[in-house]
Parts: structure tokens; sequence; C-alpha cells
């Protein structure tokens, strides 16, 4: 197995409707047995509308960014919870490299500073596995930042006193960044300890490499806006993934469905791969139905590259269908299919996909959840309304949002082998029984009375 980066675990404070929330992957408590193999993490996420399931991506996306160099959004001060002045985030993750395994844990906290919302404190533990001794040596602190400030002396010995400025400099140009994974930061810090290096350096080091290359490449989150321009009949989004050779192109392709489209010939080529792609899966998931490129028409573009024209139909009973007739569903998969496949394929991905039961039939969603918990290589995240995948996966695989903001995601307990999950459910939204409320309990007398209310208004 190349080298592998993985979440294991999410604990959100003070975002959004999230006051406290901790979520677990299935395979985290394999690992952290010392097995390694059974690597594979379906994960899907329930509850009442407005109850934190949106919330995971989001944060997660949040998480990418900062992973990658990018800023804060300037919006983020409506990401921040009414209750909470700050935000506390914080990943852990299983990494593999050439010279560890260990389990990393990167906090980092946002509040207002100068009016304006930005990363004042970041910190990275990690455990290592001992492979002679089949067990986790103890937590140990690999950097904390403070304020722009190294805390650890150990470390901040081995950089210059230069770098320290250069360090400090860049991320005041840029403010709102992190100050570990601020491109020009994470180059200077990653080419200091390897000048410097020693034993302790190593795993910092992977850290330092590792996690934004996996942030950039393997971290697939599709939210639900994507749906708006899907509904709207103006054009599809194609999530693009293609790792081939050592070259990765990933990204998202907008698929006009008003007129012909025309693009690039470089960029047709990757898409005319990603058609293939899904048309085969397509195909095995509803056999009556193919999808082709049509209409092909080379041309120059106004920039003066060379281009195409060209236009995607769907093709049943050996007539073509232009794609703005096709359902919502078929669309929606079209869609995501390209980055199912990679996740579906490699133990890095982790897709995140916001409302996946959006327009595709039940019975046809829990075959497919059903087919990635058992195949996948790779960790997929879901939410959901349709409740077909709790019949399907185990309850393990199953996190639910509670109606208590400081407790907001839990597992089911109290299954037994032969309960359907589905069902058992609907009981304790209906009785209780779990260790807090899943549901925010609603009345129907009230309901149709606010109905009756508001009826008036047109009277």
């Amino acid at each position: 197995m190349k080298e592998l980066v993985r979440i294991e675990e999410i604990k959100i404070n003070g975002i959004k409707n999230v006051c406290h929330g901790k979520i677990s992957f299935n395979e985290y408590s394999n690992i952290l047995k010392g097995n390694f193999h059974d690597l594979k993490s379906v994960l899907g996420i329930y509850g009442q509308n407005g109850s934190g399931k949106t919330t995971v991506l989001e944060v997660t996306k949040l998480l990418k960014n900062i992973l990658i160099g990018n800023k804060l959004p300037d919006y983020f001060d409506k990401f921040i919870n009414n209750e909470c002045e700050n935000a506390e985030i914080s990943y852990t993750f299983f990494i593999n490299s050439m010279a560890s395994k260990q389990l990393v844990t990167y906090t980092f906290l946002i509040g207002l500073i100068d009016e304006k919302y930005q990363i004042y404190s970041e910190k990275i533990v990690s455990k290592e596995y001992s492979e002679t001794e089949n067990k986790w040596k103890p937590q140990v602190t690999l950097i904390e930042c403070t304020n722009q400030e190294i805390v650890l002396k150990k470390l901040a010995n081995k950089i210059s006193k230069d770098s320290l400025i250069e360090l400090r400099v860049a991320q005041d140009i840029e403010k709102g960044t992190s100050f570990i994974f601020h491109k020009r930061n994470n180059k200077i810090l990653l080419e200091q300890l390897t000048n410097t290096i020693r034993n302790d350096d190593q795993r910092l080091i992977d850290v330092l490499r590792l996690l934004p290359l996996y942030a950039e490449t393997s971290l697939i989150i599709i939210e639900n806006d994507v749906m708006g321009s899907i509904n709207l009949n103006t054009y599809v989004p194609i999530n693009l993934y293609l790792s081939k050779n050592d070259s990765l192109k990933m990204g998202e392709i907008a698929v006009n469905l008003l007129k012909p489209n025309e693009m690039p010939m470089e960029v047709f080529k990757d898409l005319e791969i990603v058609i293939k792609q899904i048309d085969i899966v397509l195909n095995a998931i509803i056999p009556s139905i193919r999808l082709e490129i049509t209409n092909q028409k080379k041309q120059f573009l106004k920039n003066g590259e060379d281009g195409i024209n060209f236009e995607i139909v769907s093709i049943r009973n050996n007539k073509l269908i232009p794609l703005k007739y096709e359902s919502e569903g078929i669309k929606r998969l079209i869609s995501v299919i390209s980055s199912m496949i990679a996740a579906f394929n490699n133990y890095s991905i982790c897709l995140m996909i916001d409302e996946f039961d959006s327009g595709i039939f039940e019975y046809l969603l829990g075959e497919l959840v059903e087919i990635i918990d058992e195949s996948a290589k790779g960790q997929f995240v879901f939410t959901s309304h349709n409740l077909r995948a709790l019949e399907k996966l185990s309850y393990k695989s199953i996190i639910v949002t509670t109606a208590n903001t400081n407790n907001r995601y839990i597992q089911l307990t109290g299954i037994k082998s032969n309960n359907n999950v589905r069902d058992y459910y609907y009981t304790n939204i209906l009785l209780g029984g779990q260790c807090e409320p899943i549901y925010e309990e609603t009345k129907n007398f009230k309901i149709k009375r606010a109905f009756r209310k508001a009826g008036s208004f047109n009277e």
C-alpha cells in the first residue's frame, strides 16, 4: 500500500448549530487495536432538518481549505454558533508513511482578532505505532502555535531566526490562513526540518508534507448546492477525478443543458474519459440507459485555442434524448459517479456527499450504499433523509443527530442482532431510549393550527 491518509475522528465545537459534536469512523476502533487491514468506512448521517448533518461537510470543506493554505471565507462569522464566541475544530488522521504509522490530531481554534475571524491557535499531536511491540506509543506534541509563535522551544530552536520572521510575515500578509499550513510557511518549515532532521522530526515532516497533499488530491466534498442548477435545468456539474501514471486531474466541469457546449480540446479529452467511466457504471445501475457525446465539431475558441463544440445525450431504446429531459435523479448520478468511482478504487479518497438520496429511487439507494460498504476501498460519508440505508448498513456505520446542541452526534445503542435498524430508529424517535433525544418533538395539532393561522392572512 502506498502512503496513506484517512480521517478517523471529527470534533466540532461552536460551529453553526453544533456547540459540541464528535463523530468517529467505524474503522477507528480497529486501528486503535493495531488492525490496519480492514480499512473501509461508510458513514451515513441522519437526523431532522437543521440538526447539524450538513455542518459536518461544511467543516470538512473548511479543513480542506486550511490545509491547502487558503484563507477563512469572508462569511465565516455566519459559521460561529450564537452561543459561542470562538470555534474549535479537531480532526484525527491515520497516516501510514514510508517511515511510520501514526495517529495525528490537528486542532485549530478560530476567534475574533482585530474585528476579523482568524486562526489564533493550532496544535498537532501524534502517537506512533511500534511494529516491534505491536502497540501505540504515548502521544506527543509535534508542533503548537499561538498568535504566530511556535510554542515548543525545542522545535523553534531548530528554525533560524530569519525563517521565524518569514513565517510571521507570511501570515500577516494573508490574515485568516493557518500559520502551519500557509503555503509559504509550510515550505519553510519543511526545508528547515529537513536540514536539521532527527528521528523525532520525521513524523512532523510527514504530517506537513502529506496533509496538504491529501486535502488537495483526496478529500472530495460535494455539497447540495449542485442540485440547484440541476433542478433549474441549466447545467450538470460533473465532478471529475482522473488519476493515471502519477498524474491527477480533479475538479468540476459544468455541462450546459440549454445549448451546445464548447471547451478547450485538452479539457474535452478529460471529459471524454469521464463520460466513458460514467456510462459504464450508469448502465450497470440502470441497464436501459447509455450516455454519449454527440455532434462533435472542432472549432477555434475566442482566445485562439483549439476547441470543440459538443452535446451530451442519453440513449434509450436507440433514441437520443437531450440530457435536460432526463430525470433529476439521473442527472444527479451523472454528476457524482466519477467521484464515487475514485472512492471505490482508492484507499486515500474520502468522498462526502450531502443529501446523497436526492432524486434517487429508494431501493437503488440501498443497493448502492450496500455495494460501497462491502467493496469500496476509500471512505464514503453521506447525509440523507431516506432511511433505506439503515436497512443495509451496520448500526456502527450510522450517526444520528440529537436535539442536544452540546452532544450533537451519537451512535444508536441497545440494538440487538435481530433488530431492523430503520424500525429501531423510528421507535426511538417516538419513544426515546437513547442517551439524548434524537428528535425535537413536534405536535400535530400545533402544526394544523399554524397552517390555519397563516392562511388567515389571505382572507
